[in-house]
This record gives C-alpha cells, structure tokens and sequence, in this order.
C-alpha cells in the first residue's frame, strides 16, 4: 500500500487548531493533567472510528463516476469546495460583537471542563466538515489500494498517530518540563486567543488548495 496516499488526510487532520488549542488550554485546568490527557484520547478515538467508517463507506463506492471520473477525485474536489468555504465564514466571523478574538471565547467555556468533559470534547471536535471529508478522502484512499489486513493495521496504526500526533504533543512536553512548561504554554494560550482563528483560515486555505491539486491531478 502506497502510504504517501493517506499523507494529506493525516497530516491536514493533525493541522486542527481547535483540538490544539483546546489541550493547551486545558494543561492550565485546576484539576491537572487529566481533562487534556482525555481530550487526547477522545480525538484519537476519533480519529479511529472515522477513519474505520470511511474505509467501510469507501469500500461501496464505485471507482469511477457515470462519467468516467474518479470518484477519489471527485470527493477531493468537494473536499476543496468545503474546506475553503468554511475558511471564508471562519474569516468573516473572526472577531465577537465586543472586539475580541473569537477564539477568546473558546478558551473560556473549555477551562470550566472536567476529565469526562474532556474525553467528550476531543470527540466533538472532531464532528466538523473539514475532519470529516479529509477521513472520507483518506477512506477512499484505503479501498483503492485494498491492502493486506496486516498493511490496514500498520497504516490505520499511522494515521491515527500522526493525526493525533500535534493534539498529544503538548501534553507531552508539559509532561516532561513540568513547572518550567508553566510560562511558554501561558505565553501560547495568549497567542492563540489573539491569533487563534486567523491561524484556523489559513489552515483552512492551505489544505483547500491541497485537496484542489490532488482532486484536479486525479482527474487527468
């Protein structure tokens, strides 16, 4: 199985700013570690669920369209139109009434969170159109390639780590610098409420024109 395949739906799903955001802000909680290591597993959990959905679901579709398109194509193309239409309305709804960042907002209702909130959240997060179509796009990956059920395993095994991957990474490092993790992680929850939904946009728009380039390329 050609991996380099599922590289743009691992990666473009690592790329969420909001699950990121969200643990970072969690790390800060008053009851420790445990809301953000939950909000981990429930965005791996995920991450795994969806991408076993999207393999069922890619598994009954047709490899080509009536017209003789590919249909891998074809989901790309939409994934694109999706992608860059949620960064238009993230753009036009960056700011709230009084001025501030949307993303302040965010930050305030996700510190009231406690672990069993958190697993929820993680999986919450990723309900929204742009995690969804980029695991229907890797799916489909997996049933043009129809591998081996040890090569699914191995593959399944590395999307969900590399889609995880940034989520989990900044538990990981305030795990490992502990009191000395305090200072850069409330340097970053200041970043992200100021930049937080302007980084969300371009995000968006570099993963749009990903998906645009391997929707047009498997049209040829």
């Amino acid at each position: 199985m050609d991996l380099t395949a599922l590289v743009p739906g691992a990666v473009g799903i690592a790329l969420s700013p909001l699950p990121i955001a969200s643990v970072v802000f969690l790390l800060g909680h008053r009851r420790g570690y445990g809301p953000a290591i939950a909000c981990v597993v429930g965005w791996a959990t995920a991450v795994a669920v969806a991408l076993v959905v999207a393999v069922l679901v890619g598994e009954r579709l047709p490899l080509e369209t009536a017209g003789g398109s590919s249909v891998q194509a074809v989901v790309a193309l939409a994934a694109a139109a999706v992608l860059a239409g949620l960064a238009v309305w993230q753009w036009t709804t960056r700011r709230l009434p009084d001025g501030r960042p949307s993303s302040a907002r965010w930050s305030d209702a996700v510190e009231r969170l406690g672990t069993g909130h958190g697993f929820g959240l993680g999986l919450l997060l990723f309900c929204n159109p742009k995690a969804l179509v980029l695991a229907l796009t890797a799916g489909l990956a997996f049933g043009d390639a129809d591998p081996a059920p040890g090569q699914a395993v191995v593959a399944a095994v590395l999307f969900v780590v590399v889609a995880a991957s940034t989520v989990a990474a900044p538990v990981v490092v305030a795990a490992a610098a502990g009191p000395r993790a305090h200072r850069p992680l409330s340097a970053l929850r200041v970043g992200i409420e100021r930049w937080g939904t302007v980084g969300l946009v371009v995000v968006l728009v570099v993963l749009a024109v990903v998906q645009l380039v391997v929707g047009l390329t498997g049209l040829r």
